[in-house]
C-alpha cells in the first residue's frame, strides 16, 4: 500500500476512541487510513518521525475571533490557529447577518485553517471595541440571522450573543430572548458569552436548553458562576445536569486562576477548553490554544482529559464527531503533533494572576487534510523565561 505520509512512533491520545498508546498512522487522500501498532513506511511519499510526541487528533478551538480587518479584534487564522496545533478554529460571533457572507468568501474560503462561526445575533458582528453590537437591540434580528444561517449551513454552527453589560447595554434579556429564538429554529446551539452583565448569571442559565454554551464560565468578572463562599452556584450545576456546556473562553479579560481554581476545588471542570484568541491577547496572556491547555495541567487535570477539552469535546458541541476531533479511520486527515516542555513556566491569568506551571505544551507540526504545516516557533519567549520588551 502506498501512503502520502506515515506519522512513525508516536504516542497517540485520542479520547474519542479511549486511546492512549504507541501508534503508527497512515495517511492518503487527505483521510486517516490507519491506525495500527506498526504500518510500514516502504512505499510511504513522506514519513514524519514522532518519537518522544504527543499525536492527537487535530485540536479544535471552540472559541477564536478571525475575521481579520472587519471585526475589531480579530486576528488572521493560519498564523493564530494552523501554525499552533489547531486544525478546525470556530469564531465566536465575529460575524453577523450583514457580514458572514463576506467572512465566508474572503476568511473561510480562503485559509488553511477549517474556519466555522457561530452566528451573531447581531447583524453587525463585532465591530467596533467602544461601541456595543446591541446597544440599539433593533441589531437582533431573528429573520435575518436565521436566513443566513440557512445559506450557510455547512459552516454556521450556531447562534453567539454577548452579554456584558458595555456590550448589550440593559437590552440583555429581550437580544437573548431573540438569539435563543433563532438558534431554536435552526436546531443549532447557543453560545452566551457572560462577565460584567447587568443581571445574575441564573437569570441566563435557567433559560438555556440542553446543547447550548456558555463560555467565558471562568471569569473574574462579576457575576459569576463562583459565590461568595468560593462555590459553584446551584444554577450552574443545575445547568450541566441539563447537558449545558461551560467552556473556557480564556481571553483578554475573561480567565480566572482564582475562579478555576476554585471550582476545580468544588468538583466543577470545564466541558471545552477554547483560547478566545484575538488581537488584544495573542501576545499574552493566550498566545494560542496549547498554552491555554496547559494552563489546565497546571489545575490538575490529566493529559488525557486535557486534550479531550480540544478534540472530542468540541466537536461533539458542534455535532460533527464524524469528521473532526478524532483519529479514527476514514476521518479527515487532521492530526496534531505535540510535544510536552518540562521545567518552569509562567502561566498568567487576564486578570494578570501568576501561577508557576511544571508542563507546557507546544506544536511540534500540523496536518491538516493530510498536509503538513510546521510551526512558525514554539513557544512564545515569555513563557520560556527569555522575556523582551511587550
Amino acid at each position: 500500500m502506498t501512503w502520502d505520509l506515515v506519522i512513525k512512533n508516536g504516542t497517540i491520545i485520542d479520547p474519542s476512541q479511549g486511546l492512549h498508546a504507541k501508534r503508527d498512522i497512515a495517511i492518503s487522500g487527505g483521510k486517516i487510513r490507519a491506525v495500527e501498532e506498526s504500518v510500514s513506511d516502504g512505499d510511504a511519499h513522506d514519513v514524519l518521525e514522532a518519537d518522544d510526541l504527543i499525536v492527537t487528533p487535530g485540536l479544535v478551538d471552540l472559541h477564536v475571533h478571525v475575521w481579520w480587518g472587519v471585526a475589531h479584534l480579530a486576528v488572521e487564522a493560519d498564523p493564530s490557529s494552523l501554525y499552533r496545533g489547531v486544525t478546525t478554529a470556530i469564531d465566536a460571533g465575529s460575524a453577523g447577518a450583514n457580514t458572514i457572507a463576506g467572512f465566508h468568501r474572503y476568511v473561510m474560503q480562503q485559509t488553511d485553517t477549517r474556519v466555522l462561526a457561530f452566528l451573531h445575533i447581531s447583524g453587525m458582528g463585532q465591530l467596533d471595541n467602544e461601541i456595543g453590537e446591541l446597544e440599539d437591540v433593533r441589531w437582533a434580528r431573528v429573520e435575518k440571522a436565521v436566513e443566513a444561517a440557512r445559506n450557510l449551513p455547512e459552516v454556521i454552527v450556531g447562534i453567539k450573543i454577548r452579554l456584558s453589560e458595555g456590550i448589550v447595554g440593559h437590552n440583555d434579556l429581550i437580544a437573548m430572548e431573540r438569539a435563543l429564538e433563532a438558534s431554536h429554529q435552526l436546531e443549532k446551539p447557543l453560545m452566551i458569552h457572560i462577565g460584567g452583565t447587568a443581571n445574575p448569571v441564573e437569570r441566563y442559565l435557567e433559560q438555556l436548553r440542553p446543547g447550548d454554551i456558555v463560555t467565558h464560565s471562568f471569569t473574574g468578572n462579576p457575576p459569576g458562576i463562583v459565590d461568595n463562599t468560593g462555590k459553584v452556584i446551584d444554577a450552574a450545576r443545575d445547568a450541566v445536569q441539563r447537558g449545558i456546556n461551560f467552556d473556557v473562553g480564556h481571553g483578554a479579560g475573561s480567565f480566572s486562576f482564582d475562579v478555576a481554581e476554585k471550582c476545580a476545588a468544588d468538583g466543577f471542570g470545564p466541558g471545552t477548553v477554547s483560547s478566545d484568541v484575538h488581537r488584544y491577547n495573542i501576545r499574552g496572556p493566550v498566545y494560542d490554544l496549547l498554552t491555554t491547555l496547559s494552563k489546565y495541567l497546571y489545575l490538575g487535570f490529566s493529559l488525557d482529559e486535557v486534550i479531550a477539552f480540544a478534540t472530542q469535546r468540541p466537536a461533539s458541541a458542534i455535532g460533527m464527531t464524524e469528521t473532526i476531533g478524532s483519529l479514527r479511520v476514514g476521518a479527515d486527515a487532521d492530526v496534531s503533533i505535540i510535544r510536552m516542555l518540562e521545567g518552569n513556566f509562567e502561566l498568567t491569568d487576564a486578570k494578570g494572576a501568576t501561577r508557576q506551571g511544571k508542563q507546557l505544551l507546544v506544536p511540534v507540526e500540523t496536518i491538516r487534510n493530510g498536509r503538513r504545516y510546521p510551526p512558525h516557533h514554539s513557544a512564545h519567549p515569555h513563557l520560556v523565561g527569555h522575556h523582551h520588551r511587550h
